[in-house]
């Protein structure tokens, strides 16, 4: 292993303990902008990649994020987006809109977390509110066919035009009701036949059966021959194509890739290498530009200050924590040689930043690192190359 990266993730590691607290797993050390405050999905990635590495500490802060989260569940049966230590202020279940990737995340970070440690005791506290973010989950499907629909602004890339039956919100969903379905015995029906259905309208092809097909309009705009990954979302009326990294890794620790969409996957990555000029994986490609048709849902779309410059931030910022799941899916699916490809990349770009410190993002068009620091979410994304490089692949789902 290349010794630059060793100490990557020797230091990620270090700063997931540094975040980690009697109360759950910290998104920062840095007090601005709320991220001073457990996360659901934050602490969650991080508990879940020290499960992964068999970190005790981390395992701990994984359950004591668990816990904090339980006992703070709305009654309707929502998980908090965010909330501080020591009930010293507000409990955030969204700001602009509620967070429905906080639901998904706890339900994957309860049931991985049982299944990997067996602990009863906890086990026993938190299955009551897996079952109420289940219900409540079912509850924002609308029309009880197997999809959630998320609204804009509703999961982690909330200032950025990702909306409707989206990837990342949905391959979130099976994968935990898979977990749950593997602990209880218990589980939606048809799950087999929601994921088939998932599969074939996210990665369009000729070989999709007529019932399977969510909007048959829009699916027959698409030209299914350009299309290289699975796409962002689906809307009534649209098949958005654009590349989400998050989803498409989510969706890679799930599928198995037939051999064409794995030789798809590895050009699709040579694309976007060529356009960043090394091989990193952007949140979301392409960049939106002010000539862009959703450029408008974009450019007010903001909490404290305007992030979203093409390149920057959700717009083509590259976030390490989803590349280092990317990888994993990767590697999952035998595209080790992409995988490597992608770390010796990020490797490269870190030791090129002086400014270096877990920050969230890397700038695709600067290369330079962006957004705030110590940021548990980056280390996390570390510890996936790092697991992906070992090929250590323990089931995510």
């Amino acid at each position: 292993m290349n010794v630059h990266f060793q100490r990557l993730y020797e230091d990620a590691v270090d700063l997931l303990h540094r975040l980690t607290t009697p109360d759950g797993i910290l998104a920062s050390t840095v007090k601005a902008d709320n991220y001073k405050r457990i996360w659901a999905r934050d602490s969650i990635l991080c508990g879940l990649a020290g499960l992964m590495i068999e970190d005790y500490v981390l395992i701990e802060g994984l359950k004591n994020s668990l816990l904090t989260l339980a006992t703070n569940q709305h009654e309707l049966g929502m998980i908090p987006s965010n909330l501080p230590l020591n009930n010293d202020g507000d409990i955030s279940f969204g700001n602009l809109v509620g967070r429905v990737d906080a639901n998904t995340w706890f339900i994957i970070g309860s049931c991985q977390y049982y299944r990997l440690t067996k602990d009863e005791t906890t086990w026993l506290e938190l299955k009551p509110a897996v079952k109420k973010c289940r219900k409540y989950l079912k509850s924002v499907e609308f029309n009880d066919k197997g999809w959630i629909y998320t609204p804009l602004s509703g999961n982690w890339a909330d200032e950025y035009p990702v909306h409707g039956y989206t990837l990342y919100d949905n391959m979130l969903r099976l994968g935990g009701e898979s977990l749950w379905q593997e602990i209880t015995g218990e589980g939606m029906e048809h799950i087999k036949d929601l994921k088939e259905r998932t599969f074939s309208n996210f990665w369009p092809s000729e070989d999709i059966s007529e019932e399977n097909i969510y909007h048959n309009p829009s699916f027959e705009q698409q030209d299914r021959e350009m299309i290289d990954h699975f796409i962002a979302f689906i809307l009534p009326g649209k098949y958005d194509s654009r590349f989400d990294a998050a989803g498409n890794a989510l969706a890679m620790l799930q599928f198995d890739l037939n051999d064409i969409q794995k030789k798809s996957i590895s050009r699709y990555i040579s694309t976007i290498t060529s356009e960043i000029t090394k091989p990193l994986i952007p949140a979301f490609w392409p960049v939106i530009t002010e000539e862009s048709e959703d450029w408008n849902l974009l450019k007010d779309n903001y909490s404290f200050s305007f992030k979203n410059k093409p390149g920057a931030f959700h717009n083509g910022g590259i976030w390490p924590v989803w590349m280092g799941l990317f990888c994993l899916g990767l590697a999952k699916n035998g595209l080790q040689k992409e995988a490597e490809a992608i770390i010796a990349g990020f490797t490269e770009t870190i030791s090129e930043n002086p400014d270096w410190d877990f920050q969230e993002y890397i700038n695709s068009k600067t290369l330079e690192v962006g957004g705030k620091t110590q940021m548990g979410y980056t280390a996390s994304g570390i510890v996936f190359m790092y697991l992906a490089l070992q090929k250590k692949l323990i089931s995510f789902f």
